[in-house]
């Protein structure tokens, strides 16, 4: 009897689900504590103050040294204790040096992860709030303004904290690369007067794919939206870089549905909690919203595919589309860039160099640059400088002398030849068209 009873421990102590690793994620709002575990768990979370502290025991789990042996990295979280109990739980205590609102959810086998424990610290006063309470954005009508706003471009790094992206044959992840090329393209297009661009992610963290676009419209109603990623594909021959907006009916292309599929599985990859769904109001004002936004999306696209088409090879000469479900935002023109191939080896180490980061960084700032030239948003510092640059012209009728001209328009005569680069050696004629300085 005795040995049964002993065999039955051992095995009950073999059936005890372990913590294999333990990764933290800082991000602005707040701190992600994932837990890697070797099978399914229950767990109950409780916070304790004085000092403030987050308590989880998951019954039936046993200690393991990875829990002595996290990487803390600067955030709300200073240490982590942990000890079994007498009823057969595992008790793990955080140690936080502030108060926070924590949150919890399980998540099933994904890819390189088996099951996992998230724990999400976040800022009191920060909670996220799911896209279907959220109000709606106040409409781009600026007609009131008396003086051109920015243009506000967010750029976003896609994937980030637990979910790496594509990993290129000698291990380059897709959100290392991605997040040095948005920032490359947030200072380009910084240096442009008029635009003002933002970053959804910036740092090593996760961001689900519905509050990407829900940052970009909510926090900063920004004109455009453009996703930053690199493609990953079975043949490593496959390279070049594309441009994709939003389909609805369907995707042009079987490599674009696959990336589409591929990169719409980043939620479960990065780990969302399934009570917060990804649900959009369909509505007529919706539908029309969104096909506006898609004409525009195609538009800025194109521009960025041409631009890109200067330094880098393209898998495609014409933009694509599909259902990525991050580019779902009615009213903002969105554009994803895959800047490359990180499966194809060569590809691999371009997407590394700085100089090629560089120039691909270059080329879609001046695509985005280009288009808003040409489409400016109402009430923007672009658009009213294309409204002076179209009334400050003159185009010349019979009769008329570069002095009168000056004199009409109350420039100084030399500002005004030296603008149109003349000298007193030119002849103008009628129907030529002068620009005309500022006064």
């Amino acid at each position: 009897m005795l040995v049964t009873l002993t065999l039955l421990g051992a095995a009950g102590a073999l059936a005890a689900e372990k913590i294999s690793s333990v990764r933290v994620w800082n991000a602005p709002q707040h701190t992600r504590v994932v837990f890697d575990l070797t099978g399914p768990v229950s767990h109950h979370l409780f916070t304790l103050d004085n000092p403030d502290r987050v308590v989880i025991d998951i019954p039936q789990a046993e200690k393991t040294k990875a829990l002595d042996l996290v990487d803390f990295k600067g955030g709300p979280l200073v240490n982590v204790r942990s000890a079994p109990q007498a009823n057969g739980d595992l008790r793990v205590v955080l140690d936080l040096e502030r108060a926070v609102n924590p949150k919890s959810f399980l998540l099933a086998p994904k890819d390189q992860y088996g099951h996992r424990l998230v724990i999400d610290l976040e800022k009191t006063g920060a909670t996220r709030v799911p896209p279907t309470q959220r109000t709606a954005s106040r409409p781009k009508s600026f007609s009131d303004m008396g003086s051109g706003r920015d243009i506000v471009v967010a750029v976003d790094a896609g994937h980030g904290g637990e979910d790496p992206g594509a990993i290129g044959p000698s291990g380059t992840r897709e959100k290392d690369v991605v997040l040095q090329i948005a920032r490359r393209i947030y200072h380009v297009l910084k240096a442009e007067q008029g635009i003002k661009p933002v970053l959804i992610r910036t740092g090593d963290y996760f961001i689900p794919l519905a509050e990407r676009r829900e940052k970009a419209r909510r926090e900063f109603n920004a004109d455009l939206f453009v996703s930053v990623h690199a493609d990953a594909f079975d043949n490593r021959r496959a390279r070049g870089a594309s441009v994709f907006a939003l389909s609805r009916s369907g995707a042009t292309s079987t490599l674009a549905r696959v990336l589409a599929e591929r990169e719409n599985q980043s939620d479960a990859i990065g780990g969302v909690n399934i009570d917060h769904n990804d649900e959009m109001v369909t509505s007529v004002i919706y539908d029309l919203a969104m096909e506006g936004s898609m004409e525009h999306s195609i538009k800025v696209g194109s521009m960025v595919l041409r631009e890109m088409g200067q330094v880098t090879h393209l898998h495609k000469k014409h933009l694509e589309q599909a259902g990525f479900a991050v580019l779902k935002s009615p009213d903002i023109p969105s554009i994803l860039v895959e800047t490359g191939f990180i499966s194809n080896p060569g590809e691999e180490r371009n997407l590394r160099s700085q100089s090629h980061q560089v120039k691909l960084s270059r080329a879609i700032g001046q695509g985005i640059i280009s288009y808003f030239d040409q489409h400016p948003p109402p009430g923007t510092y672009f658009a009213l400088r294309k409204q002076q640059q179209r009334a400050q012209q003159h185009r010349i009728a019979r009769g008329e002398t570069l002095s009168e001209i000056a004199q009409r328009y109350r420039v100084d005569l030399t500002a005004l030849m030296q603008y149109n680069r003349l000298d007193n050696t030119d002849l103008i004629r009628v129907g030529q068209v002068l620009r005309i300085p500022n006064s």
